[in-house]
C-alpha cells in the first residue's frame, strides 16, 4: 500500500507559516520544508494541531497540501491531516490529498459532540472508502478531541478497512499505545505524539515520533531515533534528556507562536503570526523564550 513501508523516524508536526494578515505564506512554507528535510526528519504532518490545522478553512487546507506536497517533490513522504469536525469536509479534504499524491491520510476523531464507537466507526470507514488506495491514519487526541480511540474500535477498522495502516497517537498514556500495537497486523505503524515519550514508545514497537518541538529542533529528535536503531541507549538517553528540557521552553506546543517565534530567529520563516483566535506572544513572553532558548 502506498505510504505504509516508507512512514517511519521523526515526523515533524509541521506549523503553518502565516503573514501578518493572517494568510498562508507560501514562500515561508517551501522554506520550511527545506530546512526540516536538511535537518533530517523523515517525513512530514501537515494541517495537524501544531499546524493550525482546525483552525483553517477547508480552502485553505487544500492550499497548503497543494504548496507542500509540491515542494517536497517526493523527497520524503507527507501525510496529510483531513480530520474535520464533519465526515463529508473530511472527505474532501481527503479526496483531495489524495489526488495529489500524499503518501497517507491522518483524520483525528471528530471533536466537540459526543460520538459513540459506532459513529466513529461508520465515519472513518467512509474515509477510508473514500480513498482506497492511500494509507490512513486515525488520530487519537482524546484531550483534545474529547472523543477517543478505543483499542476494540480501532480493531473493528482494522478488519474492515485495508488501508488503515497506523495510529497516531497522542496522550501519555504508554499502555494504549501498546494497546493499539497490539491490535494492528505485522506491518501496522503505531505514532507517539508526545515528545517526553519518544524513546519509551520506539521501545514498546512504535514505528516513530510525531513531533511539534522537531519544527524548531529537528536534529535531537533525528539523533535519538538514529541512537536507537544503532543500539546504542545511553545517547538515545541522552537525547531523550535534551528533548525534555526543551519541551518546557518551548511550552510543548501549546502555543505555537513558540515554535514560530524559533523559526523567524533563525531566518527560515517571516512571521510568528497565528490564526485566531490562538494569540501571538507578547513582548514579556518573548524575550522569555529568547533567554531561556540562550540557556539551552
Amino acid at each position: 500500500m502506498v505510504g505504509t513501508e516508507s512512514l517511519h523516524g521523526v515526523i515533524c508536526a509541521m506549523v503553518t507559516p502565516m503573514n501578518s494578515a493572517g494568510e498562508i505564506d507560501a514562500d515561508s512554507t517551501r522554506r520550511l520544508v527545506d530546512h526540516l528535510i536538511s535537518g533530517g526528519v523523515h517525513g512530514l504532518m501537515i494541517a495537524g494541531t501544531t499546524g493550525e490545522g482546525m483552525l483553517l478553512t477547508p480552502d485553505e487546507r487544500q492550499h497548503l497540501a497543494e504548496t507542500v506536497i509540491s515542494h517536497v517533490a517526493g523527497r520524503i513522504p507527507v501525510i496529510v491531516h483531513a480530520g474535520a469536525n464533519d465526515t463529508p469536509t473530511t472527505l474532501r479534504l481527503a479526496r483531495h490529498a489524495a489526488a495529489l499524491g500524499a503518501d497517507a491520510i491522518a483524520a483525528i476523531m471528530p471533536y466537540f459532540f459526543t460520538f459513540d464507537d459506532d459513529a466513529l466507526f461508520d465515519h472513518f470507514t467512509a474515509l477510508c472508502e473514500a480513498v482506497p488506495q492511500t494509507a490512513v491514519y486515525p488520530y487519537a487526541f482524546p484531550g483534545n478531541a474529547k472523543n477517543d480511540l478505543s483499542p476494540a474500535l480501532l480493531a473493528r477498522l482494522i478488519e474492515r478497512c485495508p488501508n488503515i495502516a497506523g495510529v497516531k497517537a497522542s496522550n501519555s498514556d504508554l499502555s494504549r499505545l501498546q494497546s493499539y500495537i497490539g491490535v494492528g497486523r505485522a506491518d501496522f505503524r503505531a505514532f507517539c505524539g508526545s515528545d517526553s515519550l519518544m524513546l519509551a514508545a520506539l521501545v514498546i514497537g512504535a514505528a516513530g515520533q510525531v513531533s511539534g518541538n522537531s519544527n524548531a529542533f529537528p536534529a535531537v529528535f533525528r539523533d535519538l531515533y538514529d541512537s536507537y536503531q544503532q543500539a546504542d541507549l545511553n545517547a538515545a538517553r541522552a537525547h531523550q534528556a535534551q528533548i525534555n528540557r526543551i519541551r518546557p521552553v518551548m511550552r510543548d506546543g501549546v502555543y505555537p507562536a513558540c515554535y514560530k517565534e524559533v523559526l523567524v530567529q533563525q531566518g527560515i520563516i517571516a512571521s510568528a503570526a497565528v490564526r485566531r483566535p490562538m494569540r501571538d506572544l507578547p513582548g514579556a513572553e518573548r524575550d522569555r523564550l529568547l533567554a531561556d532558548l540562550a540557556a539551552l
